[in-house]
């Protein structure tokens, strides 16, 4: 063999060698893909299982969740305000749609200190409702909103999603369950006591706000 041959069938070697090289890779990375995806689908299977026999596992803070931040709700009808109590969770995905971490404020946004968060029927054609966010501060920091004589900032974030309205007097009933509406005097027909319920939400907070609603 002389050198020309020798030269070509290293060559042809290098050749062989590259194509068994880049087989092996690919075969490899088949192999890796199909594991990956058959872990996805058991992962997939056991969310779904979980989900279907346990639904979302809520876990909750036991300290709740930080006062600084809770908020001071202004809600009217027809221009009056009315004191609302309200519960914030604010609820983080660790597992999205399978574990949540929450934390919960309980708060109030009082007119006075003697209010007990009634609005009373003056037999008007509407009763319209409006709500405003606010933050509270001390010198630039954010704090606990206690009452409506604080400093304030009001917010623009906030999504009023949800409003149910329901009769606690007999018969008790859900007159209405719906997108957010701000005129509830079409289901305020029977005399009685309503219980208004609002829901807000900013960012990962939940918000329900609620107050009475007195029709005699």
């Amino acid at each position: 063999m002389n050198k020309i041959q020798e030269e070509k069938t290293i060559e042809q070697h290098r050749k062989e060698a590259f194509v068994e090289y880049a087989r092996t890779t690919n075969e490899l990375k088949r192999e890796r893909k199909k594991k990956q995806l058959i872990m996805v689908i058991i992962i997939v299977l056991v969310i779904v299982i979980i989900k279907i026999f346990f639904g979302t596992i809520e876990l909750y803070n036991i300290f709740g969740a930080s006062p600084s931040k809770a908020r001071y709700y202004n809600v009217t009808v027809n221009n009056k305000q009315v004191a609302v109590s309200y519960i914030s969770t604010h609820k983080i995905p660790i597992i999205p749609f399978l574990v949540n971490f929450n934390s919960v404020y309980l708060g109030s946004s009082l007119v006075d200190e003697n209010d007990v968060g009634s609005y009373y029927a003056d037999d008007s054609k509407e009763y319209i409702i409006d709500v405003n966010s606010y933050s509270c501060y001390y010198q630039d920091i954010q704090t606990e909103c206690k009452n409506n004589q604080q400093e304030m900032k009001k917010n623009n974030d906030e999504k009023y999603s949800l409003l149910t309205i329901t009769r606690i007097t007999n018969p008790h009933e859900v007159v209405y369950q719906g997108n957010m509406v701000e005129d509830i005097a079409p289901f305020i027909t029977k005399k009685g006591q309503y219980h208004v319920e609002i829901t807000a939400k900013h960012g990962l907070v939940e918000t329900k706000m609620y107050f009475n609603f007195e029709n005699y």
